[in-house]
């Protein structure tokens, strides 16, 4: 038990001075480790934040896929699809925002999602780019809100965007909202509550003892929330093609309202929905995390 807490600690207090070997009880812990895969990491500093960047690179990959995580989540939490990813040759690239995983910043604060689309747009353009192989963006809720703002402001460098569960609205959308603004002068943040959001029993127990994952709510980061949803609205549509895979059990996000904005802003996606899919379709039971990686290689399959 000991052991295992001092390697909890020594994760949560890696910083940009992290020594090789702390890296590497890091990948240890999150089983980011792949036999003939080549691991790069960097902390690349935007702003005033170092953002923990990481590559993952088979034998000759045959493309480049982007994967972002969901808020509270890490790049560790992806794992399940770095290794489809891996196995099927791609070379994949990941950050953790700001505010979480081993990226520095307030944990899980944000005072406006500007932010998060700003740290998105400086790795696209100085880090993700620089490739000769086909490149593809994969995100997971949050991310895939900070996808969607990105793209209709810019003219996008992947040939692929695929997002999960995406973050539009939340769940109970007017009530959090009413109870957010009865508590916001008095409380900072709140303790927050573990969701049922997989039908995995064991990763529902594992996040809770995740060294990386928050246990407080920070109300400035709803505010935000509520902000960018409504500077979202008056983004005028694309054209870009985008998938979105979306469970029908989610009670994270407000998916129906989410499906219907993103089927205006974007009038050429392809949605797929897997019935009785929770919100971590990446952290799914078998079933349906199987029938989320296979949707991800349908719309990738045609990028080599």
């Amino acid at each position: 038990m000991k052991r295992k807490l001092d390697v909890k600690a020594k994760i949560k207090s890696i910083t940009t001075d992290a020594s090789t070997a702390d890296i590497q009880i890091y990948l240890d812990y999150y089983q980011l480790n792949w036999p003939d895969v080549y691991h790069h990491y960097e902390f690349y500093q935007i702003k005033r934040e170092n953002i923990f960047l990481q590559s993952f690179t088979p034998n000759e990959p045959i493309g480049r896929v982007v994967v972002l995580h969901g808020y509270l989540d890490h790049s560790g939490s992806l794992r399940n699809l770095i290794d489809h990813l891996l196995a099927e040759r791609y070379q994949v690239m990941t950050f953790d925002l700001p505010g979480h995983g081993l990226s520095s910043g307030p944990r899980a604060e944000i005072t406006a999602f500007d932010d998060y689309v700003h740290v998105f747009e400086d790795l696209v353009n100085n880090r993700f780019k620089d490739t000769d192989l086909p490149l593809a963006f994969v995100a997971h809720s949050t991310g895939g809100a900070i996808c969607i703002d990105y793209l209709l402001e810019n003219s996008s460098p992947f040939e692929k965007v695929i997002l999960l569960a995406p973050l539009v609205r939340s769940y109970r959308w007017y009530s959090s909202r009413l109870g957010f603004l009865l508590i916001k002068h008095f409380l900072k943040e709140i303790k927050r509550v573990f969701k049922q959001n997989s039908s995995n029993q064991n990763y529902l127990e594992v996040v809770k003892q995740d060294p990386l994952q928050h246990d407080k709510l920070p109300l400035i980061w709803f505010e935000a929330l509520h902000t960018w949803y409504r500077r979202i609205q008056q983004k005028a549509p694309s054209l870009k093609r985008i998938f979105v895979i979306q469970g029908d059990h989610d009670q994270t996000v407000d998916w129906q309202y989410n499906l219907s904005f993103i089927k205006k802003k974007f009038p050429n996606c392809t949605i797929c929905t897997i019935h009785g899919g929770n919100h971590q379709l990446l952290n799914e039971d078998k079933l349906y995390l199987e029938t989320t990686i296979h949707f991800i290689h349908k719309a990738l399959e045609d990028m080599e």
